[in-house]
C-alpha cells in the first residue's frame, strides 16, 4: 500500500510508515499527476480535494489532519466510493485559547472588561461550545447562535438569533465555510451585519476568511475606530488582502489550531479512522502512537502576573501578528503565511502549561485553573 502525506502533518512519518510505502509532498504544489501511485491521500487545509487533484489515482482513503473540511469535495469522495476522515474537534482547545488571548489583547490594550459583558458565539460545535462552556464557568454571560444545533434534538442550550448575537460587546465566528444548504456561512457577516455591531465591539474570527465579507468589512474600518477586530483567517489564503491585514488590531496566519497537542489529536484521530478502514491493528495503544504532551514550566515575567498578562505570556499574538504585518509590508506575506505557522508548530495549549501560584491571587488562580492551566 502506498501512502502519500503532506510532509508537515506531525509526526505523520512514525505514525503511517508502518502501514504502508509511506511518501511525502508538500501540500501547497502537490497535483494529480504526483499521486498517480498513491492509494492513500493524507493532507492538511492547504490542499484542495476534488476530482481534479483525484481522478485517474488509485485513491480509496483521504485523510484531512484538520476539523474544517471545506478543502474538501466531499460529494466528489461519496460519489466515487472513496474513505474520507477528518480530525474535527482536534484543536478545538487550541482555538479556544487563541480566543481568550485575544480578549486577553482586548483587555490589556484596548480597555475591554469581560467582567458584565456578554459575549457572541456564532456556531456552538465543538470549538465554539467549547469556549461558550469555558465562559460560562467564569461567570460571563454568553449568547450562542447556531441554527443546526437549535434544530437538533436533546440540545439543551438556549440559542439566540444572529441579530441578538451581535448585540454583544464581543463576538466570536466559529462556524464552518458553506455555500449551499439551509444557512450558508460565506459572507455571513456582510455590510449590513458589520453596521449593527455595537460600539467598540470585540470581533475575533478563528474560523474561515469567507465567513466575513473582507470587502465590506474593509470599508466598516475606514470610518470606525472604534471596532477591535482580531483576524486569524483570509480570503484567499497565503496570498491575503495586505490593506485588510494591515487595519485590523491583531492579524495572524491561521494559526489558532496551532498547537503541539492539537496536531498530536489530528494525526492520532486519522490513525484510528485509517485503521478502521483498512481492518489493521499496529498492535499499539492510543498512548503508543504519538509522544505525550510535555507540561511547560512557564517562567514569571513579573512579579505579579495577572490572568491577562499570562495568557498573552504565554500566547504573544501581538508579536505574531507584528511579525506577519512586517513580512506583509516586505512584500514576503505569502512565504510567512506558512513559515509562521511552521514555527507554530511547537506552541502548547494553556493546559500543558504548569504556572507558579505564587503569583496570583485565588481568585485568579480559580480563573486560570478553568482555562486549563496547571500549578
Amino acid at each position: 500500500m502506498k501512502i502519500f502525506a503532506d510532509k508537515n502533518i506531525l509526526a505523520v512519518q512514525g505514525s503511517f510508515s508502518r502501514y504502508g510505502e509511506l511518501h511525502l509532498f508538500d501540500g501547497r504544489t502537490v497535483k494529480q499527476a504526483d499521486l498517480l501511485e498513491a492509494d492513500v491521500l493524507l493532507v492538511r487545509s492547504i490542499t484542495t480535494v476534488n476530482e481534479s487533484l483525484l481522478g485517474g489515482t488509485n485513491i480509496r482513503f483521504v485523510g484531512t489532519a484538520t476539523s474544517g473540511v471545506d478543502h474538501v469535495d466531499t460529494a466528489y469522495l461519496d460519489s466515487a466510493g472513496i474513505y474520507f476522515a477528518d480530525a474535527k474537534g482536534s484543536n478545538a482547545n487550541a482555538v479556544v485559547d487563541y480566543c481568550f488571548a485575544a480578549l486577553a489583547f482586548a483587555a490589556l490594550h484596548k480597555g475591554f472588561e469581560l467582567s458584565g459583558s456578554t459575549v457572541g458565539i456564532v456556531g456552538a460545535g465543538a470549538v465554539g461550545g467549547l469556549f461558550a462552556s469555558k465562559l460560562e464557568r467564569l461567570g460571563v454571560q454568553v449568547r450562542c447562535c447556531d441554527p443546526f444545533l437549535e434544530q437538533a434534538s436533546g440540545e439543551h442550550r438556549q440559542f439566540f438569533s444572529l441579530e441578538e448575537v451581535l448585540e454583544c460587546e464581543a463576538v466570536s465566528l466559529h462556524v464552518p465555510l458553506s455555500d449551499g444548504g439551509l444557512f450558508p456561512t460565506r459572507h455571513l457577516l456582510a455590510a449590513q451585519e458589520l453596521a449593527k455591531l455595537r460600539n467598540n465591539v470585540v470581533l475575533i474570527n478563528a474560523c474561515r476568511g469567507n465567513v466575513v465579507d473582507e470587502r465590506a468589512l474593509e470599508e466598516v474600518l475606514a470610518h470606525r475606530s472604534d471596532i477591535v477586530t482580531v483576524f486569524d483567517v483570509w480570503a484567499d489564503e497565503p496570498n491575503i488582502n495586505s490593506r485588510l491585514a494591515a487595519s485590523v488590531d491583531i492579524a495572524t496566519p491561521h494559526i489558532a489550531g496551532y498547537s503541539q497537542e492539537a496536531k498530536s489529536r489530528a494525526t492520532s484521530m486519522l490513525v484510528a479512522a485509517f485503521e478502521r478502514y483498512s481492518k489493521f491493528d499496529a498492535g499499539m495503544d492510543a498512548e503508543d502512537k504519538l509522544a505525550a504532551s510535555v507540561t511547560v514550566d512557564i517562567e514569571p515575567v513579573s512579579e505579579s502576573m495577572p490572568l491577562w498578562e499570562t495568557l498573552l505570556a504565554v500566547f504573544p499574538l501581538i508579536e505574531i501578528s507584528e511579525e506577519f504585518l512586517q513580512a506583509q509590508l516586505a512584500g514576503e506575506g505569502a512565504r510567512s503565511f506558512d513559515s509562521i505557522r511552521q514555527k507554530l508548530l511547537s506552541r502548547h495549549e494553556f493546559e500543558s502549561c504548569l504556572l507558579h501560584s505564587s503569583n496570583y491571587s485565588a481568585e485568579q488562580l480559580e480563573r486560570l485553573a478553568v482555562l486549563g492551566f496547571q500549578f
